[in-house]
């Protein structure tokens, strides 16, 4: 890799919650045992049901995490950005991938491979303590989002999915409107178990009501 891009990947690498803010080495010894790789708009990165044999830092673009039903109906789990990472549990516990990721933008991501990882944290214990509270961190956001969309209506659950989409600076208790990236309602649908149609009214309930206010690439959220 020359030393532009090696220079470019490790600053992105950076955002990254288990290496933000450590010592150099730290991402040096990871760009080491790893490659950069990239995927187009549309494209399957991880299929469910393939072997876990690796795990991806996403550097640029965007993915989703989503599940397929009966006559193609689509479930989205989560929404990966940049600085996320993801294919982890796979290499943990040696099953199957539970779930699909495709890139809904174009898409460039560190790859390691599963002996590559495990041998990093093995060896970076300061990486592998933060894993662990990243895990923790995973299994209350599953928790967050099951109770949401069991006990909620659909405007509750809309409520509840955007407020999962808030990055942690925009959550100040001073701030009173946050902003996220607009999603299609399409997505909004796939990501709460409801239709288009629903989501739709729902949205133009939540907006005459004040609790939002959608602009052309954004919405904003008026926190109580």
């Amino acid at each position: 890799m020359k030393k532009e891009s090696y220079e470019r990947v490790k600053t992105l690498l950076s955002n990254n919650s288990l290496l933000q803010g450590l010592e150099d080495f730290y991402l040096d010894d990871l760009l080491k045992v790893s490659e950069v790789r990239t995927w187009s708009k549309g494209s399957q990165i991880i299929c469910e049901g393939d072997v876990g044999d690796a795990v991806y830092f996403l550097l640029s673009g965007k993915a989703k995490v989503c599940l397929y039903g009966e006559g193609g109906r689509e479930i989205v789990l989560s929404i990966l950005e940049e600085g996320d990472m993801f294919g982890e549990m796979a290499i943990l516990d040696d099953k199957p991938r539970s779930a699909n990721v495709e890139a809904t933008k174009d898409v460039e991501c560190l790859y390691v491979s599963k002996d590559a990882f495990l041998n990093y944290l093995g060896t970076h214990h300061k990486v592998y303590i933060r894993f662990l509270g990243y895990l923790t961190a995973r299994l209350r956001e599953a928790t967050r989002k099951i109770g949401g969309l069991a006990l909620l209506d659909v405007c509750g659950r809309i409520a509840h999915t955007f407020m999962g989409m808030v990055k942690e600076e925009g959550t100040a208790s001073t701030q009173r409107v946050v902003a996220i990236e607009r999603p299609t309602h399409e997505e909004i649908a796939a990501m709460i178990g409801s239709s288009r149609e629903v989501v739709s009214r729902a949205l133009k309930k939540m907006s005459q009501e004040g609790y939002i206010k959608i602009e052309k690439d954004r919405i904003l959220l008026y926190l109580s």
